[in-house]
């Protein structure tokens, strides 16, 4: 089993605690903690970058998680603030374990590299959904470019 590096910044410990991070707050949203959805938050806590719903049930291994219950357990996940999702161009969807720090990726067009970027900061556009009357916010934002590599080989 070849485990996955943490991010580079350091904010987000180690796979295990991570996972023991999401199990906990599936607790206070009681939702069941199933041995396919552990292994899906055991993939995610692995992995470096946001993985979509096919590589979640590729990583996890044979048998341990079939695509359809990935697929649903990621939705369930995701709406209880335990994964965060990121909608790519093209109507992909990639998820990642949410760290209590929200935070948005830029992504190469060319070759499909993803790198975090730090921080967020939509204040002014929350405030002025808010002024609108708008309650219970969030938002998803994705920035798209071409990578340096790829541009050096253009």
């Amino acid at each position: 089993m070849s485990h996955g590096h943490s991010h580079e910044d350091g904010c987000c410990g180690d796979a295990s605690r991570r996972v023991e991070a999401a199990v906990a707050r599936m607790k206070e949203k009681s939702l069941r903690v199933t041995a396919p959805r552990l292994n899906l938050l055991r993939v995610l806590a692995e992995s470096a970058e946001p993985l979509s719903a096919e590589d979640v049930h590729r990583l996890a291994g044979h048998g341990a998680l079939d695509l359809v219950t990935a697929y649903r357990s990621l939705g369930a996940l995701e709406e209880a603030g335990v994964v965060q999702r990121h909608p790519m161009e093209r109507g992909r969807t990639l998820y990642a374990l949410a760290t209590g720090h929200h935070h948005h990726h830029v992504v190469c067009r060319k070759c499909g590299r993803i790198e975090r970027l730090p921080g967020c900061d939509t204040s002014k556009i929350e405030a002025a959904a808010r002024a609108k009357g708008y309650a219970d916010l969030t938002h998803v934002m994705e920035i798209y470019g071409i990578c340096p590599g790829c541009a050096a080989h253009g």
